[in-house]
């Protein structure tokens, strides 16, 4: 489809916005004053978007949402599919007939996001920062987006309380942070783990634990050495990959000569809980906080 196509078809299916509404207008993480007026159908690119937008009240504006759109599970299973975030297909998009589009700013792929920003439906980006600060500014902004402020102002504070029990806990049990390293994924045996500027580091973080690949930054494959010189007491996974990974590492000699190995301390959470960093994140992080320190605990 070319570009004039998608913005013909796009023209077409749009759905008049209600009287006066076609004035609203927010200005996005990429600096783009977009024209928003009073969505009713609502493409959700992003798991926290589609999760922001569910806890906001919004869910019946919502026509279709994307693979990591797994919380509330009804958004995935009653709603039409993107497909992934990041290889979405704007012809795709565009024949479910949104009037608003939200897209994670790291949702791709790029040729795509053009398309869509070509089109006469309205793209909106959201920032993915993973910070709790980043957070309660999605909650906002999205709040904003669909005009429910008091909503929004209703979850921010409820977002806000809890990362006040994290603090707490954290304040409670100060002194026990372990090494842990999370891994995505197997490749060829070895671990790709998470270094610094990624999801998974920020929420060892948050939980109050010590990334133990922070010398790197982004995922990166280990071999045996360095898996062994990391020396973490806690391997962390995502549920939807803990079946593959656990029997992989407990078969690595590399591994057994860890702390994490020598203790079979390997512990998992659902990902898009674990990684999204939306309404859910503080009750994630204490839940991780808690997993982590019986894990690395001496057995």
């Amino acid at each position: 489809m070319t570009r004039r196509t998608l913005v013909l078809c796009a023209s077409a299916v749009m759905t008049p916005p209600a009287r006066g509404a076609d004035e609203r207008s927010v200005t996005d993480c990429r600096g783009r004053r977009v024209r928003v007026g009073f969505a009713r159908r609502i493409a959700c690119a992003g798991g926290t978007i589609t999760e922001t937008l569910y806890a906001l009240g919004a869910q019946g504006r919502v026509v279709a949402v994307d693979v990591t759109s797994t919380w509330p599970p009804e958004a995935l299973r009653d709603r039409k599919s993107l497909g992934y975030m990041r290889t979405l297909s704007a012809e795709g998009i565009l024949s479910l007939r949104p009037d608003l589009v939200l897209a994670m700013n790291d949702a791709g792929p790029p040729a795509a996001l053009d398309q869509l920003m070509a089109a006469a439906v309205p793209i909106v980006f959201v920032d993915a920062t993973p910070s709790p600060d980043a957070i309660l500014a999605r909650t906002r902004f999205l709040a904003d987006v669909v005009d429910l402020p008091a909503a929004g102002a209703r979850l921010g504070e409820s977002i806000e309380r809890g990362f006040a029990t994290l603090r707490q806990w954290r304040l409670d049990h100060a002194g026990g942070a372990r090494k842990v390293l999370f891994v995505m994924r197997m490749q060829n045996g070895r671990p790709l783990a998470a270094g610094s500027g990624t999801a998974a580091a920020s929420i060892i973080g948050l939980a109050g634990h010590a990334n133990a690949a922070s010398g790197m930054q982004g995922y990166k494959i280990l071999n045996d050495e360095a898996v062994v010189a990391l020396a973490p007491d806690v391997i962390l996974l995502m549920d939807q990959d803990a079946a593959a990974i656990r029997p992989a590492l407990l078969a690595s000699p590399a591994f057994a000569l860890t702390p994490a190995g020598r203790r079979r301390a390997i512990v998992s959470m659902e990902g898009e809980r674990m990684l999204g960093f939306g309404p859910r994140t503080p009750g994630a992080a204490l839940d991780l906080a808690r997993m982590i320190d019986m894990a690395g605990k001496t057995i």
